[in-house]
């Protein structure tokens, strides 16, 4: 799908850009010359995929959120726990992760039934393991709602495979400067990772 910020643009004839065909100018001041950058390539310059983590041991996976982002999707592939601790995701800032003022809501469901998981202040619960041997697969979005106030709204799908069961969540969550970190853990942070990985993509 072409980025509708990018082909939206207007050169100097009034016409949108096309992104497959149009070049942008642009002017090394150095060498004092003009240089070209294909429109389809600053396109897929605007998504940066981070450096994948193993989720195969230790409590908790941080990935560092470039400045300039103001959206982040985690992906899970695989990942499971050592115990039944719902997983969380966290924000962070220069004064450190923030374990409190989390407003969410999420809801566990299967073939069978649809149940409703309290939410938690010290984090967004994404999932709610039913065992140690649950596999979480999907994706977590944190998006910039207001960089005034620091404040981020996140919401998440995630599939587990083993019990056949579907994890979707939202809320919100303002950290005290701006957002950092992201981190992935549990409600008790002392269940370990045991399988699969976790990647993010900025834009």
């Amino acid at each position: 799908m072409a980025n509708q910020k990018i082909s939206a643009l207007t050169s100097l004839t009034g016409a949108n850009v096309e992104q497959l065909a149009d070049v942008l100018p642009i002017v090394d001041n150095s060498a004092s010359v003009t240089k070209k950058i294909l429109v389809s390539e600053l396109a897929q310059a605007l998504l940066v995929l981070g450096t994948e983590q193993a989720t195969t041991s230790g409590t908790e996976k941080d990935f560092t959120i470039p400045a300039w982002a103001k959206r982040a999707t985690l992906t899970l592939a695989g990942v499971s726990t050592s115990g039944t601790s719902p997983l969380i995701v966290q924000l962070g800032d220069g004064g450190g992760i923030e374990n409190t003022g989390y407003s969410n809501s999420a809801i566990s469901a299967n073939t069978s039934d649809s149940t409703s998981v309290a939410g938690s202040t010290a984090g967004q619960i994404i999932a709610n393991p039913g065992a140690a041997s649950s596999t979480q697969t999907g994706h977590v979005v944190l998006t910039l709602e207001n960089a005034s106030a620091f404040t981020w709204v996140i919401t998440s799908s995630i599939g587990d495979a083993n019990q056949t069961r579907f994890y979707t969540s939202a809320g919100s969550k303002a950290t005290s400067a701006a957002a950092t970190t992201i981190r992935l853990t549990t409600v008790n942070g002392s269940d370990t990772f045991d399988a699969g990985a976790v990647n993010m993509l900025f834009e």
